[in-house]
C-alpha cells in the first residue's frame, strides 16, 4: 500500500459521494445531509414505508428535528426516528435516541451498505427522563445476545425491508 493507493481510494469515494449527493438533491426518497450512512438508512426506512403508504403521506423532518426523521401523515400523524449503524462501526454505538417519535427504526447495514438488520421499536418510554438515550449499542444481525438491554429490539424484519426494495 502506498500514497497512490490511498489517493485512488479517496478519489473513488469522492465520486460515489458526489453521485449520492446528486441523488439527494434530485429525489424525494433520500434526505439531504453529509452523514451518508444515516441518509442511506433513512432511504431504506422510507422505501419500507413506501410499501405501506402513498408517497404523498411521507415526509422527512428538517435537520433541527431531533425527535424524528420521517413523518407519516396518517390519521393520526406519527413520527419515526431512524438510527443506522454499518458493519464498518467497531462499537455499533447508535447516535442519541431523542424523544418525540412513535416508532424507532434501527437499521444495520453490511459492508456493501445494504440492510442486514431492521428492527422496529414502539416503546416510546425508551428515551430516558432527560429526553434522550445515549451510548446504546445496535444488535448484530444473527446474534440476539448483542445490543443494549435498554432497547426492546424485537424481531429482525430485514426481509420485510428487502421485499419493499424489490417492489419498486
Amino acid at each position: 500500500m502506498n500514497h497512490k493507493d490511498l489517493q485512488d481510494a479517496i478519489s473513488h469515494y469522492a465520486e460515489a459521494y458526489n453521485r449520492l449527493q446528486d441523488l439527494q438533491d434530485s429525489l424525494p426518497w433520500i434526505p439531504p445531509g453529509d452523514q451518508k450512512t444515516g441518509c442511506i438508512g433513512e432511504y431504506y426506512a422510507y422505501a419500507y414505508l413506501l410499501s405501506r403508504f402513498a408517497e404523498d403521506k411521507l415526509s422527512f423532518g428538517s435537520h433541527s428535528e431531533k425527535g424524528w426523521d420521517i413523518r407519516v401523515d396518517d390519521s393520526p400523524p406519527w413520527h419515526i426516528q431512524v438510527k443506522t449503524v454499518s458493519a464498518f462501526s467497531k462499537t455499533r454505538t447508535l447516535s442519541p435516541i431523542h424523544k418525540g417519535w412513535q416508532q424507532l427504526f434501527i437499521v444495520y447495514l453490511n459492508k456493501a451498505l445494504e440492510p442486514e438488520g431492521f428492527r422496529i421499536v414502539s416503546d416510546t418510554t425508551l428515551p430516558r427522563p432527560n429526553g434522550k438515550l445515549e451510548g446504546a449499542k445496535c444488535r448484530l444481525p444473527g446474534n440476539e445476545k448483542t445490543g443494549s438491554r435498554a432497547i426492546p429490539f424485537g424481531p429482525n424484519r430485514v426481509e420485510d425491508m428487502l421485499d419493499a426494495l424489490r417492489e419498486e
